[in-house]
């Protein structure tokens, strides 16, 4: 058998983790860091944290497995394979930080632990129990559990909303300026800030995170498609064409179908009384 024989085996058997399928899917796919960034709107460092399935680097362990999933489309990886693989190489690595301990033999006295050390090993155990059941609640994806849960909080704690359909008027009653309906809508995370996207029966089919400082330009067919949900209205500032639209709902409050379409969210800021950037409209004259 030749030394060549010999190296793809060796090859495969060095991938032993998700994070290296996903890089050398990349590498193949001739993508850079950048390219997977630009397509996931997930940052570099994260996607390069990933791929060292360095989990600790990461926002936090709720997002692991929705980033990985959203690497592996990127790169053509069946992503709900992925998302398993990342989920058994969580559990394994809380798995593998518990402490060992050493299995003591009934019938030798000397060799009997104490009563401290019993109750000792006991609450380490429980608190090792505890934690891990805290990590698997916190582990599932944002799409499956953390959204459900929202759904299910949303008439308790939503926000009211306005009817957005009802022509947009200023605070005098007559028609604002109109404002192009092409014009851009962009969010920017003035904290790390979680946003949806909700078809029209309310189900949310795409979210991302925002770190601090990250802005993100909604794509034209969301705004035709969707309406906008988070959980942190006060950590999100929305603008439309460079106008800031103000608050969306009060803070730590769940808000949920704000319409993303240009006419709507300058209708939202004439009621929030913004301040607006076009010139002011002259006042009739009065009447003789």
């Amino acid at each position: 058998m030749t030394d060549e024989d010999v190296a793809p085996e060796q090859g495969e058997l060095a991938i032993t983790r998700t994070g290296d399928r996903l890089r050398l899917a990349r590498e193949a796919a001739g993508l850079s860091l950048a390219d997977v960034a630009t397509r996931t709107r997930i940052t570099q460092r994260h996607l390069s944290a990933i791929e060292k399935s360095d989990f600790s680097e990461l926002p936090g362990r709720t997002y692991v497995t929705g980033f990985a999933r959203a690497y592996a489309r990127a790169v053509d990886l069946p992503e709900a394979e992925v998302g398993a693989a990342v989920r058994r190489e969580l559990e394994e690595d809380a798995n593998g930080a518990r402490p060992l301990y050493e299995a003591y033999e009934p019938t030798d006295p000397t060799r009997l632990p104490t009563a401290r050390m019993t109750w000792t090993l006991v609450i380490i155990a429980l608190l090792l129990a505890s934690a891990y059941g805290v990590w698997r609640f916190l582990s599932v994806e944002p799409g499956e559990a953390l959204i459900a849960a929202q759904n299910r909080a949303a008439d308790a704690s939503e926000a009211p909303q306005s009817d957005a359909a009802a022509p947009p008027t200023s605070k005098t009653g007559s028609p604002q300026l109109a404002i192009a309906a092409d014009a851009p809508v962009v969010l920017t995370g003035l904290s790390e800030v979680w946003i949806g996207f909700d078809d029209a029966t309310g189900k949310t089919e795409n979210w991302r995170t925002l770190d601090p400082g990250e802005t993100y330009q909604v794509p034209p067919a969301y705004i035709d498609q969707f309406t906008l949900r988070t959980s942190i209205p006060q950590a999100l500032k929305v603008t439309v064409g460079g106008r800031d639209v103000g608050a969306i709902g009060p803070a730590d409050t769940l808000v949920k179908g704000v319409s993303l379409k240009p006419a709507d969210l300058v209708a939202r800021a004439e009621g929030n009384g913004a301040p607006s950037t076009a010139a002011p409209a002259t006042a009739p004259l009065p009447k003789g």
